[in-house]
């Protein structure tokens, strides 16, 4: 047999183990997989395996039909929690102890796009030309397909479009975004395109009523944001 195939020897308790903690790593991590080291993903995987092996311990006498569904469920639910809520509270904890203030994301793209906790209200994108792109009310697409936006990796960006501003004009309205029979249109800009991205965020606990979070997604400095565009810190 293959050296690459001696995992098959194991027992099969083992084998549910080891594979329920790499789908729980696979959930937990999601969108930050592309820093980690393989001998990180390893340890990560084997210790999302505990509940998993815990599981078959109490339904030994079940049979791998139950047990091994369940040791799934485990490993990937214990998964689910530490990605919403105890990883969250960890780092918090550490920014209180002064022990440190990153995150351990990638990116602050990727902390952007990963949030679940500040509720987006509107989104704006600077073009290359000069031109803004935004949308003034995100939460009149709540029951859009990719609300309220998507926000890639590499910094490219689609949103429900509803204002088009260029650099030497009036902003339009686009009125056709949303449509009742054909459904919401969004629309992508590829990072290329972008020299910056401007979100707005409600606050849950600050006495302001929003917060606002710019990222810049060039080299190159943008020019000044228009004072007419809402989104505007």
């Amino acid at each position: 047999m293959s050296p690459d195939l001696e995992f098959l020897k194991l027992p099969w308790e083992i084998q549910g183990a080891l594979a329920s903690g790499y789908a729980a790593y696979a959930v937990a991590y999601t969108g930050l997989r592309d820093r980690q080291r393989p001998i990180d993903i390893a340890f990560i995987s084997l210790v999302f395996s505990v509940p998993a092996t815990l599981v078959f311990w109490l339904l030994a006498s079940k049979g791998p039909s139950i047990s091994i569904p369940a040791a799934f469920v485990a490993a990937v639910g214990t998964g689910i929690v530490w990605r919403r809520f105890i990883r969250r509270l960890v780092f918090s904890i550490l920014k209180k102890l002064d022990v440190t203030w990153s995150n351990d994301d990638p990116s602050a793209l990727a902390t952007l796009s990963d949030n679940s906790k500040f509720p987006v209200s509107q989104i704006a994108v600077l073009l290359d030309d000069g031109t803004w792109l935004r949308c003034d009310d995100v939460s009149k697409f709540i029951g859009a397909p990719f609300a309220p936006y998507l926000l890639g990796p590499n910094g490219d960006v689609a949103l429900y479009l509803t204002h088009e501003e260029p650099s030497n004009g009036e902003a339009k309205v686009l009125k056709s975004v949303r449509d009742s029979y054909y459904g919401d249109r969004i629309t992508y800009v590829p990072a290329a395109r972008i020299k910056q991205i401007t979100i707005r965020h409600k606050s849950t606990t600050a006495s302001h009523s929003s917060t606002a979070v710019v990222v810049e997604a060039a080299q190159e400095q943008s020019k000044q944001e228009p004072t007419k565009v809402s989104v505007a810190p």
